[in-house]
């Protein structure tokens, strides 16, 4: 039996010219001397812009099957957008094969649709194989960026070098970042309070958010705390803004150490080398008839990775102990997704000991710890 095939005329009304940025459809050309064969031919996606105005509904393609030459051929169309949710956002025109768009489409719901054209006779036997069209939503910059947090907390030792890293701060933009620069954000910092001693002690790269000293005179009886705001702009700091706030505490430069009697924790960040800054930490005793948890004290780790539980030596009798680390937390605000939403390290103290050590080695996708030194 002959093979038919199905074929497209493109045809743009002067409305639907900024709809449509494919590539051009190519037509084998037929060959007289060789038999001819069946051919698959294929749409290029269609670039249609959200947010489009109307009227609707508007133009996008016309579908025309060669079989209309012989017969009365009907048009129809199925996929998401046609007959299954959401419904009716394209139609096609049962006799002429105009397919349209009902409404503005959202790239941020959804970035394309996958229909597929049926062509039938008057009887409803199908003339042609159904053929897959591609609708990509292109994306307009109708989204502002988000800051993961509205507060960020970090500290610093006073005295820091210049170039010395303090923190990180986080923002989202639902726009599209790849093919464009719609969801590409830039940091900046857009005011220090105090302005001691310096206007200017801290500055943040632009690309990732973290911010770093930039000038020396850390001084903690100078300004024990830095309060800056923060600015989040997308089109790589050329469109929609949004701000936060980075808060900075300045840390005494030599602080004492843990009393010999003490517990202690360091935490180091193994997906950067760096010790993991302001991770909350709580320690909590198995105690009671019904062997509950009983919090015992919560801190979080310093700009060294430490956390000084500090207890007096009679305190720290036998038992079994925890210590929960909000690591979840901690990975989200520097931007990342943790497998872990916590780490629980459980430990039994068989004898009151002078000095218990217990470091912690985290990673989006792992932990070790052990006990230390």
């Amino acid at each position: 039996m002959r093979c038919s095939t199905l074929s497209l005329l493109f045809l743009l009304t002067q409305d639907f010219l900024p709809c449509l940025q494919a590539d051009g459809l190519t037509i084998p050309k037929a060959n007289p001397g060789r038999k001819r064969q069946k051919r698959d031919w294929v749409i290029p996606p269609i670039n249609c812009p959200e947010n489009e105005r109307g009227p609707f509904p508007k133009l996008l393609v016309q579908i025309k099957s060669n079989k209309d030459k012989e017969t009365k051929v009907f048009y129809s169309i199925t996929g998401q957008g046609a007959d299954t949710p959401p419904e009716g956002v394209f139609i096609i025109e049962r006799e002429t094969g105009w397919l349209k768009v009902t409404k503005p489409l959202d790239r941020e719901d959804i970035s394309y649709y996958t229909l597929f054209s049926h062509a039938v006779s008057a009887n409803g036997q199908p003339v042609e194989d159904p053929m897959e069209i591609i609708i990509t939503v292109s994306d307009q910059n109708d989204n502002k960026p988000q800051f993961t947090q509205s507060v960020f907390t970090g500290s610093i030792e006073e005295g820091a070098k210049p170039g010395t890293s303090v923190m990180q701060v986080t923002a989202t933009d639902a726009d599209d970042s790849v093919n464009s620069y719609n969801g590409v954000i830039a940091y900046s910092i857009l005011q220090q309070i105090p302005e001691k001693p310096h206007s200017q002690m801290f500055t943040i790269n632009s690309e990732n958010g973290i911010i770093s000293v930039i000038a020396t005179g850390l001084d903690r009886e100078i300004a024990p705390q830095y309060r800056l705001i923060v600015q989040a702009a997308d089109l790589q700091g050329q469109g929609y803004t949004a701000s936060a706030t980075a808060v900075i505490e300045v840390q005494a430069r030599n602080v004492p150490e843990a009393p010999s009697g003490s517990l202690t924790t360091h935490v180091l960040n193994t997906l950067t080398g760096q010790p993991a800054t302001g991770l909350a930490t709580h320690l909590s005793q198995l105690k009671g008839p019904g062997l509950q948890w009983m919090e015992l004290m919560k801190s979080s780790t310093n700009v060294d990775g430490n956390c000084l539980l500090f207890q007096a030596p009679e305190q720290v009798k036998a038992g079994t102990y925890k210590l929960h680390f909000d690591t979840g937390a901690y990975w989200q605000q520097l931007g990342y997704t943790s497998f872990y939403p916590y780490v629980e390290v459980v430990f039994t103290v068989t004898e009151q000991t002078r000095k218990l050590h217990i470091p912690l080695l985290i990673s989006p996708f792992s932990y070790t710890t052990y006990k230390g030194s």
